[in-house]
């Protein structure tokens, strides 16, 4: 405040605001943590409304944020990289700078229903001219080796990988689209495929989900979590990052 009181220039502020940023973010002994993900981790609108279904403070990444806060004494900078529409091909047309530049502790992945949602009755745009025509978006094999790079060059970075794989959706979609369900299995399927080594966990979001009531689970689209969901997957995405502080790796 008092910074923008004194008149500074805007390109002063940005300076500013790159430096301030740096060093709550980028500081020594600051956990750092990236999510890459799809919708399923930002706030949204419910169903045919503008009434808030969730918000922020109720999305998996920022409670995760505050959990970790919580728990850990140092302090935590999660960067939240959801975005609509978002596939696994952003892991190789541009993700790998947020690594580079943010260099972060943990990286979560959690991407794969967009890739392969049937295309026939998407409201959505996809982010990339090349998917514009295609169903999927991304084929199984694009998506396999789209997380095998993006994994490889995350761990030469120094980076713990958390790969969610994908959850169910309701009843609902499953009849709407036939054969949705036997593509999330093969998509989950490749997930297990992957060349993980011992700074990469892969979450069974796909299994554990189904521990919640069945009212608990989806939100008013049949799809994305709701709050109490979202706080679940935070929660196992704290005891993953907490056994890897502890020293507890694949192997």
């Amino acid at each position: 405040d008092c910074l923008l009181s004194r008149g500074l220039g805007d390109v002063y502020k940005r300076q500013v605001l790159v430096l301030y940023l740096e060093n709550i973010c980028l500081g020594a002994g600051n956990m750092k943590v990236l999510v890459i993900g799809d919708s399923y981790g930002l706030p949204r609108y419910a169903k045919n409304s503008f009434n808030v279904e969730l918000d922020y403070a109720g999305t998996y990444p920022e409670q995760l944020r505050r959990m970790l806060s919580a728990n850990f004494t140092e302090d935590v900078c999660l960067v939240n990289r959801c975005r609509h529409a978002n596939t696994s091909l952003s892991l190789i047309k541009g993700e790998a700078n947020e690594i580079e530049f943010l260099r972060p502790d943990y990286t979560i992945l959690q991407l794969g229903l967009v890739d392969l949602w049937p295309a026939e009755g998407r409201k959505i745009w996809p982010l990339y001219s090349e998917q514009y025509g295609r169903d999927p978006w991304v084929t199984p094999d694009e998506y396999k080796n789209n997380l095998q790079l993006f994994l490889n060059f995350a761990k030469s970075r120094g980076s713990k990988v958390i790969v969610i794989n994908n959850p169910p959706v309701e009843k609902v979609h499953l009849l709407k689209h036939a054969g949705l369900e036997k593509k999330i299995v093969l998509y989950n399927n490749l997930l297990t495929r992957l060349m993980l080594g011992k700074s990469v966990n892969l979450l069974d979001w796909y299994d554990r989900i189904k521990s919640l009531d069945g009212k608990c689970i989806f939100g008013s689209d049949g799809i994305h979590p709701t709050r109490e969901a979202a706080n679940l997957l935070a929660r196992l995405l704290l005891q993953q990052i907490s056994l890897f502080e502890d020293g507890v790796v694949n192997g």
